[in-house]
């Protein structure tokens, strides 16, 4: 049994789209921002948001660093409430802390909006929360190693659940086995992505299984 559970989140703890997009939107309002499509909305949720306005709106310099702002301040104010916690995710987390097993979330939503949401909906179920920093950027896996050295448990003893490619790369990257849910927006149960997974979990109850 693992020691040390760590949840990414958008797309693994919580449909999180709705917020994402709506934070967009609002970016988009205050910055004249051309339309885009519904697929490169959705290519927002999982990568850093600097890469993705840079990616989607071709931003650079003062005006993607003005876009990251807007976009965070949308989301710490009305954005964080826009979400919808998979069915299962809060029974897991129980059962988790119920057999004494740490829980963190490693995400590259920033740091503020992913307390804010962890206050809100999973209160006193998480040891540990990191997210990202526009002052100080981290990788998936420096957030990864972060978690294992904060919680004081071995990386052979730590899994990290998570939807995206993003994950999967985190993962290998800090030498922690992964767990990948099909449920969230990323994977497919067919996809080559998974090649690295110790286990594929199709909703959050299948997770317990595997820990």
């Amino acid at each position: 049994m693992k020691q040390l559970v760590i949840f990414d989140m958008d797309g693994t703890l919580a449909d999180t789209s709705e917020g994402i997009f709506n934070s967009i939107r609002c970016t988009q309002k205050m910055m004249d921002l051309p339309e885009i499509t519904y697929e490169q909305m959705l290519s927002h949720v999982g990568p850093p948001m600097e890469e993705s306005y840079h990616r989607n709106f071709g931003l650079t310099g003062e005006k993607l660093q003005q876009a990251v702002k807007f976009h965070k301040e949308y989301a710490m104010q009305k954005g964080y409430r826009e979400l919808k916690v998979y069915d299962g995710i809060i029974d897991l987390l129980k059962e988790l802390r119920k057999n004494k097993i740490k829980t963190t979330i490693a995400t590259l939503k920033a740091q503020s909006t992913a307390e804010k949401i962890a206050d809100e909906y999973f209160p006193d179920l998480f040891d540990l929360i990191i997210g990202a920093d526009v002052n100080t950027p981290k990788t998936k896996v420096q957030m990864l190693l972060e978690c294992t050295n904060k919680t004081l448990v071995k990386k052979e003893n730590a899994v990290l659940v998570g939807d995206s490619i993003y994950d999967v790369k985190g993962a290998a990257g800090a030498e922690i086995d992964f767990i990948a849910v099909t449920y969230g927006f990323g994977f497919k149960a067919d996809e080559q992505t998974l090649a690295e997974h110790i286990a594929v979990a199709n909703a959050p109850a299948d997770l317990i299984k595997y820990v």
